[in-house]
């Protein structure tokens, strides 16, 4: 993602922080981000964010607000960038599945974990859209 200061197609940052309880550091994660994205040119309404101690249900209903919110698009820039704490399932390669640790919790636990697969079945990017992560785990 170029993040042109000038720019014709529509784009949209999403900022997510998922710290478990006590950790701060991906507030100022975020702050950082928030600043960055808007020295490169992005209005604040170009940039949603999430944070807190999250559950899978926030998290993914965030996400498909954002997905209705760029349903239309036939070209656009997409940014994703998610601070917390990753985690991955599977004994081999073929098997392995990863995701976001939401809560300090059993690994299976879907209530409390989210697998990469879940978060872009819930964003549904159209096909014109590129998307660009930075994954801080």
């Amino acid at each position: 993602m170029t993040l042109s200061r000038t720019c014709e197609h529509p784009r949209q940052a999403l900022l997510i922080g998922a710290p478990h309880k006590g950790n701060v550091s991906m507030h100022n994660d975020l702050a950082a981000m928030y600043s960055a994205l808007g020295v490169r040119g992005l209005a604040p309404k170009e940039i949603l964010s999430l944070e807190g101690y999250l559950d899978c249900g926030m998290l993914l209903g965030f996400l498909q607000g954002v997905s209705h919110r760029i349903a239309h698009w036939s070209e656009g820039e997409l940014f994703l960038y998610v601070t917390g704490h990753g985690f991955y399932t599977g004994d081999t390669v073929e098997e392995a599945l990863v995701g976001i640790q939401l809560h300090n919790a059993a690994l299976g636990s879907s209530a409390h974990n989210v697998y990469w697969e879940e978060v872009f079945s819930a964003l549904s990017i159209p096909g014109g859209v590129t998307c660009t992560m930075l994954v801080d785990h």
